[in-house]
């Protein structure tokens, strides 16, 4: 048995010394001042590819050290940093294996007070470090007898027989958990099971930060009650935290949270918030943030209520709720109601705003006092001024509307600009570039030469007229000026028929005639398509002229205009209505 014993330390020698003169031997750079351990470790482990391994409850980590090293190997760069307290350390295989050693001599000025020991001793002979290097324990020789039992955190610990794992009780190190199947040899014990986690605590008081009942580890400590009576800082808080000033908590906060002026959680808040003036969320907020003046989170699975601003990094799903505005950098699946704006990055759900909406993705519905803009496609947008989207599905009501893509639903306002449209656009100007777009020339009994630009949809579009009679030759002209409405309904591939109500605003003999002279006229016409871009058109018309206009020398109410007369009758002394039918003939381009 000894022999063997002596065959394996052997093996197990050369093995070490041929792993040490890779990962030993890496030269490395640093330079902490009163930083903490772990801290040091995971800045090697990120810059270095270093991997190390400890038990928290066998090596503190939260002790702070000093310490600078400047391409210099691994080897001699760990015994630098680890100069001032009680912490040794061996490489088995890729792995910096930590362990606490109370016998080391540590400066007792610099190192950690609870691993300084009582008797002075001299400062070891500094001698170059081998690349090879098993710390604080020399090997045994294979010749002398086997060496009383190793202490727990030696090497040869890993060879413990296989045992029920204990389950977690205590914070460990992520290599903990792979490094030489650590697991295996947790087995159950009081002495594991019954071991208070210094990291967890009930309750804490605290005046400023790090005045407290957590003295200087109140950054690392997770508490369920904290009161803070000016400022406070936290590891975590999972229950309750009160402040009279600033709560401030480094990791996650679960509970209730409520601060005189101000909360701020760096990970993630879930529970409820208030501030006097701020919430601040590092992560993602779930549940409720209330504040003074605003609330701001990374992303937001809550409601938002704030005297002036809700602002939200990435996506936000619930509500946002202000006296000023909102503002979402991704998408908002959310209702944003506010008094001046609200701002999305990506979609929106709900927004309401005294002045404007902008969504730079799809919007659902948009209600504000000057305008609703979405980069993408919206339901419904409603505003004083002015609407812009792609694809409407349901409609726009506002001055101006601006459908970039299909306008499928109701478009209601002054004027109407869209690609193409398959809903109803109804505005003075409808302004279509896919639509019902064309010029005509033709003649009447009333007007001997007109002009049309019909502008629209075929379910609906604007007509635009003007109009003269050719003159008699004795220096009197007549002309007119129309506005009306259509609608196109298809006959065949090549036919149709137009149903349009128009007024026209007859002027006799000036430039403009103050007095009431109009025309109202329905017009029931057939197209047929003679050509891809020329038509002819034919079709009735049903006229009432209402006119005020006396002629000057007979002081009869009576126009030129009037062909013939169905209906003529005076409505009251001044006022006088004929009625008649006509045609309408011309070309439509």
């Amino acid at each position: 048995m000894r022999q063997l014993f002596s065959i394996y330390i052997l093996l197990l020698s050369i093995s070490s010394l041929s792993a040490q003169t890779g990962i030993l031997m890496k030269r490395v750079t640093f330079e902490y001042s009163n930083a903490r351990i772990k801290d040091a470790l995971n800045d090697l482990t990120q810059r270095y590819q270093i991997p190390f391994s400890y038990s928290t409850e066998q090596v503190n980590v939260r002790q702070r050290i000093t310490a600078k090293a400047v391409d210099m190997p691994l080897a001699t760069a760990l015994e630098r940093l680890f100069e001032d307290v009680t912490i040794g350390y061996m490489q088995v295989g890729n792995h910096i294996v930590l362990r606490n050693d109370p016998s080391k001599p540590v400066n007792k000025e610099l190192g950690s007070k609870q691993s300084v020991p009582k008797k002075k001793t001299p400062a070891p002979e500094i001698k170059p470090e081998p690349p090879a290097v098993a710390v604080k324990n020399p090997p045994v020789p294979a010749e002398e007898a086997l060496p009383p039992a190793p202490p727990y955190d030696s090497v040869s610990t890993l060879e413990t027989p296989d045992v029920q794992p204990l389950k977690h009780e205590v914070n460990t190190h992520p290599f903990d958990q792979t490094l030489l199947n650590f697991e295996k040899w947790r087995y159950d014990s009081n002495s594991w099971k019954n071991r208070p986690t210094a990291e967890k605590r009930v309750a804490q008081v605290s005046v400023l930060p790090f005045i407290g009942t957590n003295t200087r580890q109140s950054d690392d400590v997770s508490n369920n009650l904290s009161l803070n009576v000016l400022w406070g800082v936290n590891g975590a808080v999972n229950g309750m935290e009160i402040g009279g000033g600033l709560n401030m908590v480094k990791n996650d906060m679960t509970g209730f949270q409520v601060a005189g002026l101000g909360n701020k959680v760096n990970r993630n808040m879930t529970g409820t918030q208030f501030g006097g003036i701020f919430n601040y969320a590092g992560g993602t907020t779930r549940g409720f943030q209330a504040a003074g003046v605003v609330n701001y989170a990374n992303n937001a699975e809550a409601a938002q209520a704030a005297g002036l601003a809700n602002m939200v990094r990435g996506n936000v799903t619930g509500m946002q709720a202000s006296g000023l505005f909102n503002v979402a950098g991704g998408n908002a699946r959310a209702l944003q109601a506010s008094g001046l704006f609200n701002k999305t990055g990506g979609d929106s759900k709900f927004q309401a705003a005294g002045a404007f909406n902008r969504s730079r993705g799809s919007s659902k519905w948009q209600a504000a006092g000057v305008f609703n803009s979405s980069g993408g496609n919206t339901k419904l947008q409603i505003s004083g001024l002015f609407n812009r989207a792609d694809d409407v599905q349901v409609g726009q009501f506002g001055t101006l509307n601006r459908a970039k893509g299909n306008m499928r639903g109701l478009q209601i306002g002054l004027i109407n600009i869209s690609d193409t449209v398959s809903g109803v656009p109804i505005a003075l100007i409808n302004i279509v570039k896919r639509g019902y777009n064309k010029f005509e020339i033709y003649g009447s009994e009333i007007l001997h030469g007109n002009f049309q630009l019909k502008l629209g949809a075929n379910r609906f579009y604007n007509i635009f007229h003007v109009g003269a009679r050719v003159p008699p030759g004795d220096g009197s002209y007549i002309w007119g000026i129309g506005y009306g409405i259509g609608k196109v309904t298809k006959m065949s591939k090549r036919s149709t028929l137009n149903w349009e109500l128009m007024a026209m605003h007859i002027n006799e003999n000036e430039p403009w005639t103050n007095t009431l002279n109009s025309i109202g006229q329905f017009r029931w016409l057939w197209n047929h398509q003679l050509g891809s871009s020329i038509g002819f058109f034919l079709g009735p018309t049903a006229n009432v002229m209402v006119s005020q206009l006396r002629n000057a020398e007979t002081g009869i109410i009576k126009s030129p205009v009037v062909p013939y007369t169905l209906i003529d009758e005076d409505l009251n002394d001044h006022t006088n209505l004929k009625a008649w039918v006509g045609v309408n003939a011309g070309f439509r381009f």
